[in-house]
């Protein structure tokens, strides 16, 4: 994925599997049925189960893991 400078700069203070989790635990939850991406996970701070994983997923890829749901 294609980050824009913000997006990288806070991609890097996520540098290991529990600052991921921390990150997620610390968002509000997103109760909509909806499905949003990584991006606007960190941009507004809120995802629901999936919307998470998927965060998880793109932020493990880019500090170099193999992301899998």
């Amino acid at each position: 994925m294609d980050w824009n400078n913000d997006e990288n700069r806070f991609l890097m203070t996520l540098n290991n599997p529990d600052k991921i989790q921390a990150f997620l635990d610390s968002i509000d939850y997103n109760p909509i049925y909806e499905c949003r991406s990584p991006r606007w996970v960190m941009k507004k701070r809120s995802a629901h189960c999936f919307e998470g994983a998927l965060f998880a997923a793109a932020a493990l890829q880019f500090i170099g893991y193999k992301p899998s749901i």
